[in-house]
């Protein structure tokens, strides 16, 4: 098991009848599901695609997504997958940042790619999932194609693919992955979290997201396992009704969708008993939430922690959920090497804080595609620099505290500041504007915006949410929007965020 496309392939021919992947519409064994990508592979090399080529894919989650998945993995492809969540303007600077060859698209996004194709500098081929007239779209690529293996070698090294994540500068970051990191992780996260041969999981989160995929599904089909595939949003009723009918026995969860379920009243109204872990993570969850789902749901817990860049590289056990343990984030896995350091990049003492680092040897990143600065700015002497602030416990536990950068994590999404105040910094009643994060017992944080207004314009608080819903992912615009004199600044004219989030956080441990 050296490559991504080796887990189906050598699955194929351990477990060739074995269901892989479920939905409400139907099912691929491990045979079909290898069988399938083989065939978009040749028909993909049939077209020119080579090794290399950046291949994007913007669906919902689908059995169809999967196969686009493993064909670029066997091809030696990098797949963008692109968060389904985007306006046009969005697309399109994903589109031409990755200079991708290939767009696969599904039919709900039919429109948005009509409305972002005059905008791309190099148009790619336009592929949809779904098609509607017949003669083009991905089955027809398929169709006739052979089912054998291709005769292209990847190695680990190659990379696979871009996950885009938002940047500082206003501009999402490609974290460009490989391989072999990927195959890496998959084997922590089996082992650390107790994947088992017989594991019918619920594969519920985005696939866009590094945690949909490559947390869940890569570890689960390493051991055999099936995953049923959920349509987009997050009901607890459907949920519920899935966890029963299908026999779920393992999940991953946001603390945001844990909230929902915890306290919806259809909790005690479905046949759940088959339920035997649940990851979750993105997040610190709250205590409340985290006492009520120990006390409703009785099955083992598992906080994973990671990013994008690092991927998952701890857990907190079923285990270290009570006690004097019970808050902590965890220790890290079993193969992977992380590091508290103080400013001087010196490690601290148990009971002190420092930045969290993480190995890039192993399951890091190679770099953030085609920013040189940013990834020297991230990766030094080996080390990938998260940002997460973190207090090292006892026995080689921590516990996350705050953060350098000015990430805001709302609902499990990543939302930067800066994408946003780009965005309200445009309104013409807009002086100056700073973004940061506020608590919000659901959603974990909230999107909060504090405006100096020009003298010469008016504009209210719902004025500014409504600018940026025209322009902006949905959990990306402010929640709330306060006005002010002026903004907070040091001695070197730069914003102080922290004295316009300390209100909002006061009392509180935790400070994200």
């Amino acid at each position: 098991m050296r490559v991504i496309g080796d887990v189906i392939r050598l699955n194929a021919k351990r477990f060739p009848d074995k269901k892989a992947l479920i939905t409400d519409d139907g099912y691929l064994t491990y045979f079909d599901l290898n069988s399938k990508a083989n065939q978009l592979v040749h028909g993909l090399l049939a077209r020119g695609t080579k090794p290399g080529d950046r291949i994007s894919i913007i669906a919902f989650n689908s059995l169809e997504w999967m196969v686009v998945f493993f064909a670029v993995a066997k091809i030696g492809a990098v797949l963008v997958p692109i968060n389904f969540r985007y306006k046009k303007d969005e697309l399109v600077y994903v589109l031409n940042h990755s200079e991708s060859s290939i767009l696969f698209f599904g039919p709900e996004f039919t429109s948005l790619v009509e409305e972002a194709k005059s905008e791309v500098n190099n148009p790619p081929c336009f592929i949809p999932i779904e098609s509607q007239d017949g003669a083009s779209g991905m089955k027809v690529l398929m169709e006739g194609m052979p089912t054998t293996e291709p005769s292209v070698t990847v190695e680990p090294a190659w990379p696979f693919s871009i996950i885009y994540t938002s940047g500082t500068t206003g501009k999402p970051k490609g974290a460009l992955t490989q391989h072999g990191s990927f195959v890496h992780n998959y084997i922590s996260m089996m082992v650390d979290c107790d994947v088992q041969d017989d594991e019918v999981c619920l594969a519920s989160l985005p696939f866009f997201h590094t945690a949909g995929v490559h947390c869940l599904i890569g570890p689960v089909f390493l051991k055999g396992g099936t995953c049923v595939i959920t349509s987009p949003g997050f009901d607890a009723e459907r949920v519920l009704d899935a966890v029963a009918r299908y026999r779920i026995t393992m999940a991953l969860w946001v603390p945001t969708q844990l909230a929902i379920l915890v306290n919806s009243s259809l909790i005690g109204k479905y046949d759940i008993s088959s339920l035997r872990r649940i990851w979750y993570g993105s997040s610190p969850i709250p205590p409340p939430v985290l006492e009520a789902c120990l006390k409703k749901l009785k099955v083992g817990f598992y906080q994973v922690y990671g990013e994008t860049e690092t991927l998952m590289v701890s857990v907190q056990r079923p285990e270290d959920h009570y006690g004097e343990r019970s808050q902590y984030t965890g220790r890290e896995f079993f193969n992977a090497e992380l590091r508290i350091v103080d400013e001087e990049g010196r490690d601290v003492e148990a009971g002190a804080v420092g930045e969290i680092i993480s190995r890039q040897q192993g399951s890091g990143m190679l770099c953030y595609f085609k920013d040189e600065e940013v990834t020297k700015e991230t990766i030094r002497d080996g080390w990938i620099h998260t940002g997460d602030i973190a207090r090292l416990e006892k026995g080689g536990y921590f516990t996350i505290v705050d953060r350098i950068k000015d990430l805001i994590i709302s609902g499990g999404e990543n939302v930067y500041p800066k994408e946003i105040e780009n965005i309200i910094s445009t309104h013409p009643a807009v002086k100056e504007v700073a973004v940061y994060g506020i608590p919000d017992d659901v959603w974990g944080e909230s999107v909060c915006a504090a405006v100096v207004k020009n003298e010469e314009q008016e504009v209210d608080e719902k004025g500014i949410i409504n600018f940026c819903a025209n322009k902006l992912s949905a959990y990306k615009k402010p929640s709330r929007v306060i006005f002010v004199d002026e903004l907070p600044r040091n001695s070197l004219g730069k914003v102080t965020k922290n004295s316009l989030r300390e209100p909002f956080w006061a009392g509180r441990e935790r400070r994200i």
